[in-house]
């Protein structure tokens, strides 16, 4: 009998466990979006890293820009 209510007690618990030990917070179906990576570009007169405005890069360290 003992045993019986230790099996029921695990069947309930252990579900809860596992979607607690996710830490998410996220219900089931649902994904959340990649985070955009900036791209990492480098200037071709210079070699710096590039500073992105969208439709335009610029270099920070020689001015030189392009699209």
């Amino acid at each position: 009998m003992e045993a019986l209510i230790l099996l029921l007690i695990g069947a309930i618990a252990l579900p809860i466990l596992a979607l607690a030990a996710r830490g998410d917070g996220q219900k089931r179906g649902k994904t959340a979006a990649a985070p955009r990576r900036a791209r990492r570009s480098r200037c071709p007169n210079c070699g710096s890293p590039v500073i992105d405005h969208g439709s335009y890069w610029e270099c920070g360290w020689c001015g030189d820009h392009g699209n």
